[in-house]
């Protein structure tokens, strides 16, 4: 499924997830209950008493190849997870191009699970959109992240 620009912000939610409208323009559903903080263009979501958090980047000036991004910003950035595992890194089809970057890492809570969607709306706008779990809860958890990204909405 590609997500359009077009397609209505108030689409049905499932019972647990409310949507989230930023200053910045984008929206997308976020479970119910779970803390908001910003910094500046980066939002995160963190669930209450647990390990999991999304967190939202956005930039002006996206990349031409996301793959190509990811593979670059996993040569500069793989030595700051310890035991960094790979899972994969792909193209995606989201929007007008996107790439996911999956891996695991080991954190003083254990071991960590995480995908993050590279995403270009237009021209001048992309997005991050970072999902991250106990590697134990990813199966679980998972659906988490397809809701956000079902209902994700950029700018326009």
């Amino acid at each position: 499924m590609r997500p359009t620009k077009q397609a209505s912000p108030t689409a049905s939610l499932p019972a647990g997830f409310v949507r989230y409208s930023d200053a910045t323009g984008f929206s997308l559903a976020v479970p119910a209950g779970w803390t908001r903080t910003r910094d500046g263009q980066r939002v995160s979501f963190h669930e209450p008493g647990g390990a999991r958090l999304l967190l939202i980047d956005q930039t002006d000036q996206p990349k031409a190849d996301p793959v190509a991004d990811w593979r670059q910003q996993e040569q500069a950035r793989r030595d700051g997870y310890a035991d960094y595992r790979r899972i994969r890194i792909e193209a995606v089809d989201y929007f007008e191009k996107a790439a996911d970057w999956e891996f695991t890492y080991s954190a003083r809570s254990g071991r960590q699970h995480v995908v993050i969607r590279g995403v270009v709306t237009s021209p001048h706008q992309a997005y991050g959109l970072y999902w991250s779990t106990p590697d134990s809860q990813w199966e679980q958890s998972h659906s988490v992240f397809e809701e956000v990204t079902r209902t994700f909405r950029p700018a326009s």
